[in-house]
């Protein structure tokens, strides 16, 4: 009776470790939206059940399969919190109807895993990915629907535009294009490549916009819209093709201009936002820069091709 009472304590005890372990475990996943690469990333993290596994290889497949389970609850939450627009986040489409709970669900469910990797215990660690934009599987696939489209306004004044007022940012753009020349971006094409899909050059014209936000604390959005001084629209979602935003999006985000702005082009436009809208998610420019990127995009459609760049 007494050997019985030990062996009793001795199980509730590994119990109680493995439960320790287990929530250790768990306790260590996480998952971040990275808006440089445009993709949303998960540490899934699982441990096997002894009592249950068969053998040592049942035990890694169990692990396996709770990193995975881990890893879909944790890019689920992650994309959840993503903010569509200055004033909702995915979460909040999800509950108005607007994003369809099982079309977000389905994409999250055919992450791609990344890297796969065990401890000396079987434990499991996956790392996930879920592209933000892109043809096949992506959030944007879920979180857009086709929409009427609008024209881009009228600049409110003539305005000429001097490519020699750029010639000192363009050097710093082209440099920063040979450094990240053998980035790839999110379907695998390199800079050069998503340049031919996103951005065309126009004779004499200018092949995209690059609105520097640095120092106002500019808080990423997957469908963003450009202000001017008074509050208007002068780039938004309406104003674009559907099929090219699911595949692109709307813009790329970096935190600086000697980063990944090839985007925009060999010959952007660059203008300085005065300050934002919509919780921060807005750029806001001056009546004399809005003006001027509505007369350059009426020669050079920058603007319909998504080549768009904001430095914040």
């Amino acid at each position: 009776m007494q050997s019985v009472r030990k062996l009793i304590c001795l199980l509730v005890a590994m119990g109680f470790l493995l439960g320790l372990n287990m929530a250790k475990t768990f306790a260590e996943g996480s998952a971040m939206t990275d808006w440089d690469r445009e993709i949303i990333s998960a540490t899934g993290y699982g441990v096997g059940d002894p009592a249950r596994a068969k053998n040592p290889g049942h035990l890694r497949i169990m692990a396996h399969q709770a990193a995975i389970l881990d890893g879909y609850r944790r890019l689920a939450e992650q994309g959840q919190g993503i903010q569509v627009s200055g004033n909702s986040s995915i979460a909040d489409n999800i509950s108005t109807g607007d994003v369809v709970s099982g079309q977000f669900e389905a994409v999250v469910k055919r992450a791609r895993i990344v890297s796969e990797s065990y401890d000396e215990y079987n434990n499991c660690t996956v790392v996930m990915e879920v592209p933000l934009f892109g043809v096949t599987n992506s959030i944007a696939k879920a979180v857009f629907k086709p929409v009427e489209k609008e024209a881009f306004p009228q600049p409110t004044i003539n305005i000429n535009v001097d490519n020699s007022v750029n010639q000192t940012v363009n050097q710093t753009v082209n440099q920063s294009q040979t450094i990240n020349q053998n980035q790839t971006v999110n379907n695998g094409t390199s800079p050069a490549q998503e340049n031919t899909n996103v951005s065309t050059v126009s004779a004499g014209g200018y092949t995209g916009l690059i609105v520097d936000c640095s120092g106002l604390g500019l808080q990423p959005v997957m469908s963003p819209v450009i202000r001017n001084a008074n509050q208007q629209p002068i780039y938004g979602y309406k104003n674009l093709d559907y099929d090219r935003v699911i595949a692109h999006g709307m813009a790329s985000y970096t935190t600086s201009m000697s980063g990944n702005v090839s985007r925009a082009g060999s010959n952007p436009l660059v203008v300085k936002a005065v300050s934002l809208a919509e919780h921060n998610s807005y750029p806001v420019l001056s009546m004399n820069d809005a003006n001027k990127v509505l007369t350059a995009n009426q020669s050079s459609h920058f603007l319909e091709m998504c080549a768009v760049v904001f430095v914040r």
